[in-house]
């Protein structure tokens, strides 16, 4: 688990000064104005609708309706979700939501689908330069998190971080992909994550003032030569410059960092947990020092051990998930799965809270956490798509469970096992709606992200634009 003692002693900060406690601290950074952050965290398979939900008081799953999280007692708040009761007040619990235009997609690739479709809220390509998993798959358009750092990132810093927390099965899914729909690669080592975010200012390059010098020159000389060109040539050396100048303001804004929240080299890192535990100390390390302010967290399958199952079966995929609508132990397996994920980020949420921003709040008061997966369930299905909004009271009422009827009409693949169909005649919201509300949460003016409407297998008109109502 995160030594958050350690820690926060290697920030310069004592335990006993930091958080609600740190009076002083914050009365001397009251005037400041806090940059708002992100964090996106997926995991692999879904989740176990069953012991996911809170229907309190058997309320009716056929209409609309939402209850307080503060007011329920542990022994009535989602098995799955345990580990995060203490921080319920925080939460928006999201139970209506479908996958819906990803069961209208390719067929036959229901995870490489699931895992581009749930963060870009967009169609399939089948000719993009980005590739997943050697499928000929890639995304139309930019994942929510890049759209978000496009919009709030210092163009002096490291716009967003990307991470993959891998175990001994499957690999965190790629769900961050660039405007330009092109898939941006997941870091999967702690060491090399930490050289990317400090080593510029703990160990400079020497050649860096040449750097700009270099770049000086050659847009001296496309200044010279651009009336000559065409608009359309003038317009890629423009973009390109615009790149290579914004690359240049990072190594430098980054090489002249100062930054007293520089956690230690993250050495003998063993552990699927550890690994966890890293990342998640340099995510916060980096919001701290304003290096960067959207951070991207893709959880890849964890050893069977961690979550008490290794004496059932050593793969997470196949022996387990997707047999989670067929054998009771896998459903139960797949519970203390999800339980071990929300205790990991439990523990993100603690330790954010525990460090002061620069308004004198915590980090944590000025960060939202979108959680999600690529799939709803481990069978690959769509149909519950369940995440959870943790953060973001600037713009949420939070603290609640908000249920929606599943009345939009898209039919959803089920297994026969539970509709002798195979299939559902009405769908939850499409999960765009998710997307947007996460957005404009972020500052973002727009009303849809990737798809803005289709039409469903019977021709119905379906509107993905918007956010999820009542959230704010």
């Amino acid at each position: 688990m995160i030594k958050r003692r350690r820690f926060l002693q290697s920030l310069g900060v004592g335990g006993a000064g930091i958080g609600l406690g740190g009076l002083s601290v914050r009365q001397a950074l009251a005037d400041e104005i806090a940059p708002k952050r992100l964090i996106v965290i997926n995991h692999n398979h879904g989740v176990t609708y069953d012991t996911w939900k809170i229907h309190p008081d058997n309320l009716p799953t056929s209409h609309d309706w939402e209850c307080n999280l503060t007011d329920l007692g542990m022994d009535e708040f989602s098995e799955a979700l345990l580990p995060l009761y203490e921080h319920r007040h925080r939460m928006l619990m999201l139970d209506g939501l479908s996958q819906a235009t990803a069961e209208l997609d390719m067929d036959g690739f229901r995870h490489e689908t699931g895992w581009i479709q749930s963060w870009t809220g967009n169609w399939v390509s089948m000719t993009t330069g980005g590739f997943i998993d050697d499928s000929g798959m890639g995304a139309q358009s930019a994942s929510l998190d890049q759209l978000v750092a496009a919009h709030i990132a210092r163009r002096d810093r490291l716009p967003s971080i990307e991470m993959a927390v891998n175990g001994s099965g499957e690999v965190g899914r790629t769900i961050s992909f660039g405007l330009n729909g092109q898939d941006v690669p997941l870091e999967a080592s702690p060491n090399r994550l930490w050289e990317r975010i400090f080593g510029p200012s703990l160990s400079p390059d020497p050649l860096l003032s040449r750097h700009k010098q270099t770049l000086d020159f050659a847009f001296s000389e496309y200044s010279q030569i651009a009336s000559r060109l065409d608009i359309r040539d003038r317009q890629k050396m423009e973009s390109h410059f615009d790149l290579v100048s914004g690359l240049s303001s990072r190594l430098h804004g980054m090489a002249g960092l100062e930054c007293g929240y520089t956690p230690e080299v993250p050495n003998d890192i063993i552990s699927y947990d550890q690994k966890f535990d890293a990342f998640m100390e340099m995510v916060v390390s980096a919001f701290a020092c304003d290096i960067t302010r959207v951070a991207t967290i893709s959880l890849g399958d964890m050893p069977t051990a961690d979550f008490g199952w290794e004496d059932f079966a050593d793969d997470v995929h196949g022996d387990i998930a997707h047999r989670v609508f067929t054998h009771a132990e896998c459903a139960e397996a797949m519970t203390d799965y999800l339980k071990l994920h929300a205790t990991q980020i439990s523990r993100l949420v603690s330790l954010l809270e525990s460090i002061p921003d620069v308004d004198g709040r915590s980090l944590m008061d000025n960060t939202l956490i979108a959680w999600g997966s690529e799939l709803s369930d481990g069978w690959h299905g769509y149909q519950h798509y369940c995440p959870v909004i943790i953060g973001g009271d600037w713009h949420f009422r939070t603290g609640r469970y908000m249920h929606w009827a599943h009345q939009t009409p898209i039919e959803i693949l089920l297994p026969e096992v539970l509709s002798p169909a195979k299939k559902t005649q009405f769908s939850g919201l499409p999960h765009q709606h998710f997307l947007v509300s996460v957005a404009q949460a972020m500052g973002l003016d727009i009303n849809h992200v990737g798809i803005a409407n289709v039409q469903s297998q019977r021709g119905d008109f379906v509107d993905c634009s918007g956010p999820l109502p009542n959230l704010v």
